[in-house]
C-alpha cells in the first residue's frame, strides 16, 4: 500500500505486548548500581525499575502498515545467554574479509575480558579464544574499533561503566596492548561511560574518543572533585607511525591521549547511553545527537559552529521526558541528517514511550511521530537501516525493553510505515541494549545485530522475567512474498 506522512495521531490501532513492562523511572533514586540520581534525574536502563504484570498496550499513532520485511536467524555460534550490555562494534578484525562482532565482557560474568566472535559471512560465528588482553579490571560498557594509532590496522576503545575509557592497540594477531598514557581503567574513576564513538574529529586523519558519561559519582576525596558528568573528546597527541612503518616502529612511537575541550558548557551536565555523529546543516562539519537520561533536559541536539557546540532547539521534544536513543540520518533525501530519538516521558500519572523523526527543515525541525503509547515497554535503541540495497530508502530498527525490535520501512521521502515487530524467541523479556545494521553477507543489503540483556530475582512467577539474563542476535533482512 501507498505510504502516507503522518503528522500526529488521527486513529488507534491496537498492539499487543505481552512481556516486559517496566515500573517508570522515579524522579529521584538510584540511577544505577553505584550512585544515586540527582533530583530531578531519572535512573538509567536496566537501573532499579521493577517488573510488573504484563499489560496490552494501544498505539496511539495511526502510521500506515506494510508487509515489506521478514527475518531469518544469522547468528549460529553466537551466546544465547548472558548480560549483553550496553554496545557493541562490528569490524573486521582478523583480516580475512569478513566482519567479526566484539563485544566488552557479559555483565556479571567471570573472567572479565573482552570477546572477539569472528563472522564467516554466512550466518556462523566462533569465540576467537586466542586473542589476549592485559589485566586491566574490565567491565561491561561499549567499544569501538578503529585505527587509532594510525598503522593500518583496527585497534579498539573501551568505555566501561564506573571505571573510565581505554584504548588497546592490535597487532593484527589478536593480541592486544594498552596504547598510549592517559587512559587507564580504575575503580570509582571520576568520569565512567558505558557509550562512546570514534571519529576523526580534527578532520586530520587521526582518530579520536568521544565518551559520554553514565550518570554523576557521589562526592569523595578519591575524586577530587573532578567533573563526572558530559561529552568527553579524547585525542592522542606525538607522532603517527606512517601507514607503511613497521609494527615495531608504530610500537615506539611515544603517545599520550590528552581530554580536548568541546568549546560549550551545554553539554557539561548531560549524561546518558546513546550519541550519534552526522551533518544537520551541510557545511561538512560533525554535528551530535546526545541521549539523556536527565528527565526534562532538552538540549539533545548539537550544531558545530566556529569552535563551539550551539544547542539546537527542537519544539516538540517531549516535556518531562527522557531521550533513550539517538540517531542521525537523511530520511528524507534532502542531503541534511535528520534527528530520529527513542522517549519515555510522563504526563500527570501516566508513562508513555515512543518515538518520534525531526525532519530537518531549513534550520529548524518538524517533528512527526513514529510510535507513542501509554506503556512501560520503552523503546530502548534505535539505528537506521537499509534493508533493501538503497540508501535512499532507509528503514529503522528499535529495540524495546521487552526484547522485541520494530521495523519500520521507510521510502526515503519522509514517509514512514510499520512493518514488522522481530520477536523475542530466547530471549524473552531481556531489553534490547543496542541495535546496528550492517552487511554481513555482502549482497548490499543490511543485516540486523542486536544486543540484549536483564535479570530475573528468581521470584516472578510472571512471564516477563528475562530468563536466559541476554543474548547476542543477528537476522537476515529480507522481503516478504
Amino acid at each position: 500500500m501507498a505510504a502516507l506522512a503522518v503528522t500526529g495521531p488521527v486513529a488507534t490501532i491496537v498492539v499487543s505486548h505481552r512481556r516486559g513492562d517496566r515500573q517508570p523511572p522515579a524522579l529521584a533514586g538510584t540511577c544505577d548500581e553505584a550512585h544515586p540520581c540527582a533530583s530531578g534525574m531519572a535512573p538509567a536502563n536496566g537501573s532499579a525499575s521493577a517488573p510488573s504484570p504484563s499489560i496490552p498496550s494501544r498505539s496511539l499513532v495511526d502510521l500506515p502498515s506494510t508487509k515489506r520485511f521478514t527475518v531469518t536467524p544469522f547468528d549460529q555460534g553466537l551466546p544465547t545467554a548472558g548480560q549483553w550490555r550496553n554496545g557493541f562494534d562490528v569490524a573486521d578484525l582478523n583480516g580475512d574479509g569478513e566482519l567479526d562482532l566484539v563485544h566488552g565482557p557479559a555483565r556479571k560474568t567471570f573472567p572479565l575480558r573482552p570477546v572477539v566472535y569472528l563472522g564467516d559471512g554466512h550466518g556462523n560465528w566462533r569465540a576467537w579464544n586466542e586473542t589476549t588482553f592485559p589485566p586491566v579490571g574490565f567491565d561491561y560498557g561499549d567499544v569501538r574499533a578503529a585505527d587509532l594509532d594510525g598503522d593500518g590496522v583496527l585497534d579498539l576503545a573501551f568505555a566501561v561503566h564506573l571505571k573510565g575509557v581505554a584504548a588497546f592497540r592490535h597487532d593484527g594477531r589478536g593480541n592486544f596492548s594498552s596504547l598510549g598514557r592517559g587512559l587507564d581503567l580504575e575503580v570509582g574513576a571520576p568520569f565512567g561511560s558505558r557509550t562512546l564513538l570514534t571519529t576523526d574529529w580534527g578532520d586530520d586523519g587521526r582518530q579520536g574518543i568521544l565518551a559520554l558519561s553514565d550518570g554523576p559519582r557521589p562526592p569523595s576525596k578519591s575524586n577530587g572533585g573532578a567533573a563526572s558528568l558530559g561529552v568527553r573528546l579524547f585525542t592522542m597527541t606525538g607522532r603517527n607511525a606512517p601507514r607503511d612503518a613497521t609494527r615495531d616502529a608504530a610500537a615506539d612511537a611515544p603517545r599520550e591521549w590528552k581530554l580536548d575541550a568541546l568549546a560549550t558548557t551545554a553539554l557539561d551536565r548531560l549524561f546518558g547511553d546513546s550519541l550519534a555523529l552526522g551533518d544537520i546543516d551541510g557545511d561538512g562539519k560533525k554535528d551530535l545527537a546526545v541521549g539523556s537520561n536527565t528527565l526534562g533536559e532538552t538540549r539533545v541536539l548539537f550544531r558545530r559552529g566556529a569552535g563551539a557546540f550551539v544547542p539546537v532547539p527542537l519544539d516538540g521534544l517531549r516535556a518531562r521526558g527522557l531521550v533513550r536513543s539517538v540517531a542521525l540520518a537523511d530520511l528524507d533525501g534532502d542531503s541534511r541528517d535528520d534527528l530520529v530519538v527513542a522517549y519515555a516521558n510522563s504526563e500527570g500519572e501516566s508513562w508513555f514511550v515512543g518515538v518520534d523523526v525531526f525532519f530537518n527543515r531549513n534550520g529548524t525541525f518538524e517533528r512527526r511521530e513514529i510510535a507513542r503509547e501509554e506503556s512501560r515497554n520503552d523503546y530502548t535503541a534505535l539505528a537506521v537501516c537499509n534493508f533493501d540495497g538503497s540508501r535512499a530508502r532507509s528503514s529503522l530498527a528499535v529495540a524495546r525493553d521487552d526484547g522485541t525490535i520494530s521495523l519500520f520501512a521507510a521510502d526515503g521521502h519522509g514517509f514512514v510505515t510499520q512493518d514488522l515487530r522481530v520477536p523475542s524467541s530466547g530471549h524473552e523479556g531481556c531489553r534490547g541494549y543496542r541495535v546496528r545494521c550492517v552487511d554481513l553477507n555482502h549482497d548490499g543489503r543490511d543485516e540486523l545485530v542486536a544486543s540484549f540483556a536483564g535479570e530475573s530475582d528468581g521470584l516472578s512467577e510472571t512471564d516477563d522475567a528475562c530468563v536466559s539474563q541476554g543474548a547476542l542476535k543477528v537476522w537476515t533482512v529480507g522481503a516478504s512474498l
